[in-house]
């Protein structure tokens, strides 16, 4: 081997140990050939990392870095890959030369002489003490989100039963009426909510609506929507008078931009005589089973809550049912069903599909409506609550 050959590996030498202390990683080299496996080299990225001097370290093995909360399970791993000779990469709690405690990201690789022995392992550090509390503030921050998720789920839940206690758990009992309803909540606490009341005997009101939005808000606008409803609606049979009141008690006392729909209904069955006032919700229907007639309901008055009664007036209609008679309320979510086609159910669709059906009972007769409109989506369920109400002229 001559000088400059000798040379030329020195150069290399140093331009790989420059290399080395350029890294921002600790790299140690440890001797398994010399007892207690001690250190024979460091970089200056290790001498940065942990305070020490590699004059404090060389000759000495790695374990000075732990301390009291260094989880031994962790050190085993490293000693078993050690004693087979394997790489292995660990994360454990090690301490720097002042005391202060940092995570090292700890990867091992054994290197071997030409008979596979492990003559001497190569550590590299990295300090990743800051992704650590980054992924413990993440891990206590899902934590909270968790909790709070728990807790609106226990409020929806909450929500629902204010829902469910509002609608009428059985309807007034009479030889000149049937009275059905279906009722399908979307997932979300919806905003739709009916009832059916008897006003004095055998006139009897019939109320849907609509609140807008889902979740808490809309379950408490339906709870004091329905309370407000009622305590005018025992006092009148006009549902004009009715509508009028229910939306001077919540203007103002709702929140911006909300608002509800109402069809209101009031029939006499002593007279046959129905009244009804639809304050933006969709019409309703009378059935007429003995001419197959589909009679549109409207009135056509604004919506209730989002308007000072001094700018707004709720009209009032009439009409004579005859026996057989069937009148159908309903929410949005039948008029805004589409098929896979993305094609919304056309108006006329569905009332031919009354006239079709004219001659079914009530409870029959909606629960088919809700058939139809599932077979018409090809869905199990709804976008929205699908609510329907009706009753049927008996005598």
């Amino acid at each position: 081997m001559n000088p400059k050959e000798i040379v030329s590996i020195k150069e290399f030498e140093d331009l790989l140990i420059k290399a080395t202390n350029t890294a921002n990683e600790g790299i140690t080299i440890s001797s398994m050939d010399q007892i207690d496996r001690p250190l024979v080299f460091v970089n200056e990225g290790f001498e940065r990392l942990t305070g020490y001097t590699k004059l404090d370290v060389i000759g000495k093995n790695c374990r000075f870095l732990q301390g009291k909360d260094t989880d031994q399970s962790t050190v085993n791993i490293l000693r078993l890959a050690i004693q087979n000779g394997e790489q292995a990469t660990v994360e454990l709690l090690n301490y720097k030369k002042d005391g202060t405690p940092f995570w090292n990201r700890l990867s091992i690789t054994p290197l071997k002489d030409k008979n596979g022995i492990t003559t001497h392992y190569v550590g590299v550090q990295s300090d990743i003490t800051e992704l650590r509390e980054t992924q413990k503030s993440l891990k206590s921050a899902n934590k909270d989100l968790a909790s709070f998720q728990n807790k609106i789920k226990y409020e929806l839940e909450e929500a629902r039963r204010v829902q469910n206690f509002i609608l009428p758990s059985t309807f007034p009992t009479t030889a000149k009426l049937s009275f059905a309803s279906v009722f399908e909540p979307m997932d979300q606490i919806g905003g739709d909510f009916y009832d059916i009341i008897e006003i004095e005997k055998g006139v009897f009101g019939v109320l849907i609506a609509d609140v807008t939005g889902h979740g808490i808000q809309a379950a408490l606008l339906t709870f004091m929507t329905s309370f407000a409803f009622k305590n005018i609606a025992l006092q009148t049979s006009s549902t004009a008078k009715v509508v009028t009141e229910t939306n001077e008690k919540l203007y103002n006392k709702m929140p911006r931009g909300s608002f509800i729909t109402m069809f209101y209904v009031v029939y006499d069955s002593n007279t046959r005589r129905l009244s009804y006032t639809q304050a933006g919700h969709p019409e309703g229907y009378v059935v007429r089973a003995n001419t197959k007639e589909v009679i549109s309901l409207t009135s056509l008055s604004p919506l209730v809550g989002a308007f000072s009664g001094e700018t707004v007036t709720y009209s009032e209609s009439t009409i004579k049912l005859e026996i057989g008679d069937k009148v159908v309320l309903y929410t949005d979510a039948i008029l805004e069903v589409w098929n896979s086609d993305d094609v919304m159910m056309k108006r006329e669709e569905f009332t031919s599909f009354l006239k079709n059906n004219s001659k079914l009972p009530i409870k029959e007769l909606l629960d088919s409506i809700k058939s139809f409109c599932l077979k018409f989506s090809g869905k199990s369920s709804f976008n929205d609550d699908f609510t329907m109400v009706g009753f049927e002229v008996l005598n």
